[in-house]
Formats: C-alpha cells, sequence, structure tokens
C-alpha cells in the first residue's frame, strides 16, 4: 500500500510538471511570431530605404554627369581664356611699342627744332620737284602717325574688351563650379544618411532575428523536456500497474488465507461445541467459537482493502513548490567602454559592407553615442598604439595581462594617451567620434589574441 501511494504521487507530480512546460512552448510560439512580425516589418522598411537609396544614387549619378558637362565646359572656357590671355599680352606688347614709338617721336620734336612740316619742306627746296617729293613724304609721316594713334586707341578698347570678357567668363565658371559642388556634397552626405539608416535597420533585424532564434531554441528545449516528461509519465504508469496488480494479488492471497483459517477455525469450534460434555468443555468450545468469529471479521476487513488498491483517492499527493534559480553573474574581469549604456548598432560578424572599403566581416561591435562621449578602458593594461590610421580614425590598442587585446577606434581627437603608458580599468582614453572610415558617430570596440589578428566577438567578455 505504502508503495502504490508512492507511485501515484509520482504520477500526479509529473502532471503538474509537464502543465507548464506546455504552456511555455505555447508562449513561445506566440513571442516568435511577433518577432517575425517586428522582422517583416523591418524588412519593407529596409526595401523602401534600399528604394530611397537607389533614387539617391540614380540623382548622384546625374549630378556627377553634370559636374563633368561643367568640367568639360570649364576646360574650354579656360582654354578661351587662355587664348584671350595670350591675345590681350600681344596686344599689350603691341601698345607699348607703339606707345615707346610716339614716345621717340616727341622728344624727336622737342630736340629738333626744324619741325618737319609741309612749309618748311617747300621753303627748303631748291626746285619745285624738290619741294613735292618733300611735301609727299611729310605728308606720308604725319598719315602714319596718324594711323598709329587710331590703332593705339582701338587696341587699347579691344585690351578693355577682352580683359572684362575674360573676367566674366572666370565668374561664371567659379559660379557654377560652387553651385554643382554643393549639390553634389549634399547629395553624398544624403546618401551617406540613408547608407547609415539602411545599416541601422539591418543591424535592428539582425537583433530581432537573434531574439527570434533564441526563442526558437527555447521552445525546442521547453518541447524535449515535454516528451520527456510524458515518457517519464508513461513509465510511471506502467509501474503503477504493476505495483497495483502485485498488490491486488497479494491483498487477495492474504484474504483468501485469512478465510480459509477462519473457516477452519469455526470448523473446529463447531466440533469442539458439539463434543462437548461438560459446562468447561462448552465454555472452552464458546471462546473458541468467538475467536473464529474475530477471525473472520478480520478477514472480511483484508477483502474490502484489497478492494480498494486501485481507488486512487486513498492516496496523499504532496505539493510541489519549485524555487526560481538566479542567473549566473558576468565574472570575466571586463569592465563596459562606455558609461552611458551600451546600445549596439552593429554587432561582430558577418555584415553588409558600409561603406564599401570596410569588408563584408565585422572585427567588432559597433556602440552608439554622441560626438565626445568618453571612452574608458574596458581592462587594465598597457597601451601599445595610440595613433592615427585612415580606416580606424584616431585609435587605441591596450595589451592585457590575460593575452588579449582591446580596441577603441574612430576618436573624434587625438587619444589622451600614448604608446607604453600603463592605463587602469575605467581610464578615459579619449571622446566619441566618426574619424577615418566612418559613416556616423559611434565606437568600435574590438577584442583580439594578437596584434591586428585572431578577433574574436567581445559580447560574452561584455556580459551581453
Amino acid at each position: 500500500m505504502i508503495k502504490l501511494r508512492k507511485y501515484t504521487a509520482l504520477t500526479l507530480c509529473a502532471f503538474i510538471l509537464a502543465g507548464p512546460v506546455v504552456a511555455s512552448a505555447d508562449e513561445y510560439d506566440q513571442k516568435i511570431a511577433e518577432k517575425d512580425q517586428k522582422i517583416e516589418s523591418l524588412q519593407e522598411t529596409e526595401k523602401s530605404a534600399e528604394a530611397e537609396k537607389a533614387l539617391l544614387e540614380t540623382e548622384v549619378a546625374n549630378v556627377e554627369a553634370q559636374v563633368e558637362r561643367i568640367l568639360q565646359e570649364k576646360a574650354e572656357e579656360e582654354q578661351k581664356l587662355s587664348e584671350l590671355t595670350a591675345k590681350i599680352q600681344d596686344l599689350q606688347a603691341k601698345i607699348e611699342k607703339r606707345d615707346q614709338k610716339l614716345k621717340e617721336q616727341a622728344r624727336n620734336v622737342q630736340t629738333n627744332h626744324d619741325a618737319v612740316t609741309v612749309m618748311n619742306a617747300v621753303m627748303e627746296s631748291n626746285s619745285i620737284g624738290e619741294a613735292v617729293k618733300k611735301t609727299v613724304a611729310v605728308s606720308t609721316i604725319l598719315t602714319a602717325n596718324k594711323n598709329t594713334m587710331e590703332q593705339q586707341t582701338r587696341d587699347k578698347e579691344e585690351l578693355q574688351k577682352l580683359e572684362k570678357e575674360a573676367e566674366a567668363r572666370l565668374v561664371v565658371i567659379n559660379e557654377k563650379t560652387a553651385e554643382l559642388k554643393s549639390k553634389q556634397d549634399k547629395l553624398v552626405q544624403t546618401k551617406l544618411d540613408q547608407q547609415v539608416k539602411i545599416n541601422e535597420i539591418q543591424a535592428s533585424i539582425a537583433t530581432e532575428q537573434a531574439e527570434k532564434d533564441k526563442f526558437q531554441k527555447q521552445k525546442e528545449e521547453a518541447e524535449k523536456k515535454r516528451q520527456e516528461a510524458l515518457k517519464a509519465l508513461e513509465e510511471q504508469r506502467k509501474k503503477e500497474a504493476e505495483a497495483r496488480e502485485k498488490a491486488q494479488a497479494e491483498a487477495e492471497k492474504q484474504a483468501k488465507a485469512a478465510a480459509e483459517a477462519a473457516q477452519k477455525a469455526a470448523d473446529e469450534a463447531a466440533a469442539q461445541q458439539a463434543a462437548a460434555q461438560t459446562a468447561q468443555e462448552k465454555s472452552e468450545a464458546e471462546m473458541a467459537a468467538l475467536e473464529a468469529q474475530r477471525q473472520q471479521q478480520q478477514a472480511e476487513q483484508q477483502a474490502q482493502q484489497a478492494g480498494s488498491v486501485t481507488d486512487p483517492s486513498a492516496s496523499g499527493v504532496p505539493s510541489t513548490n519549485p524555487g526560481a534559480g538566479t542567473p549566473a553573474t558576468n565574472s570575466s574581469g571586463w569592465g563596459s567602454p562606455l558609461s552611458i549604456g551600451l546600445v549596439v548598432t552593429s554587432p561582430f560578424g558577418p555584415r553588409v559592407d558600409p561603406t564599401g572599403l570596410s569588408g563584408t566581416q565585422h572585427d567588432g561591435i559597433d556602440f552608439a553615442g554622441s560626438a565626445g562621449t568618453p571612452i574608458h578602458a574596458a581592462k587594465s593594461g598597457t597601451v601599445i598604439e595610440a595613433q592615427y590610421h585612415w580606416s580606424a580614425g584616431n585609435y587605441v590598442i591596450i595589451k592585457h595581462s590575460d593575452g588579449y587585446y582591446s580596441y577603441y577606434m574612430h576618436m573624434n581627437a587625438a587619444p589622451s594617451v600614448g604608446a607604453g603608458q600603463q592605463v587602469s580599468q575605467g581610464q578615459v582614453l579619449g571622446g566619441m567620434g566618426t574619424t577615418g572610415n566612418s559613416t556616423g558617430v559611434h565606437l568600435h570596440f574590438g577584442v583580439s589574441t594578437g596584434v591586428w589578428s585572431g578577433f574574436v566577438n567581445p559580447a560574452p567578455l561584455l556580459g551581453i
């Protein structure tokens, strides 16, 4: 009977423990469905953002084509400007020569008192023929001087016109170049902002997918525990049935033996009573009859007990109250590189290249923050590098006593520590920025087993 009650209690405990497992599996199904909805919504947003990015890329390409045309026009205008400059220089040379010639003629007139005039030429001639020749020569000289002055005036006016035209062309070229460069810079910045938005959406999708995978794994574990509980329940039922059959057979055997013993005692008492001749014998016979009656009653009680073996309500069931476990604390010895909390924008591992120069394998974790936010040493150690790199920007590498190296990249200015310096955990190394190959303000935090090699996922070390 004791064994039977123990089996029944264990069976009911199995039912109690199996119930929450089933409920937990259903709960995981609901959580997985919610994650699927979020992922689907984020993927639609990503498609929209990608479409916007494609339009921006088309617009950027058009602007770049315009810039190319303007640059061609600029080159042509600069060629024309060069030609104008050469022409201007040629006119300036001619004007200077004429100026020099006119100055020399003026000096000659001032120093030579015999001024060249038609009247002088006639008066000084010895004959009419000589007078005619001198008159023609003097007229020719005067006409040449007049033509020279007129050409000088025209060339100076042409020079002023060309200089104004050259200045106007240069102004137009500079205005077009500045306008298109401004538009190009704005579109490129818009494209980069769109890529940052897409990266954030992809990071959210990755986060939601990771949560979904976690719930899926938990659901599988819950289902596994449920199957194990059902299997244990089935085995318990078999043991219970076997124990019940065994107890039933034992009770029936004991009842039969008791009934046979009672019947035998009753027969013997009756025989003794019939054969008694004296009062003493009669009294002994009555005593024997009472004993037989008692044994009969005991046999009936045993028979009743044998019939109640299969009644589970006769068994006591212990109550269960499992206690809740407490999660294990992170004992890696690593601290957070930021005091504002860690918001992951790009996790460790494969990803879409955000700039075209970073590659598809992300060797660290990107954390969000604002420009100038203090960056702290995640663990004490020795600074082995603190400088600028075209890709990492302003960065610091620290070597730790456990063989790891930690990386802090894209600082807004030169690090506040230097190579060879000992730093303690939590010491400020610099401020968050976006220097180097970066699309926005963030901290790239990495951990490796060698200098620029053997990168590992920092998340477990940081407890995230």
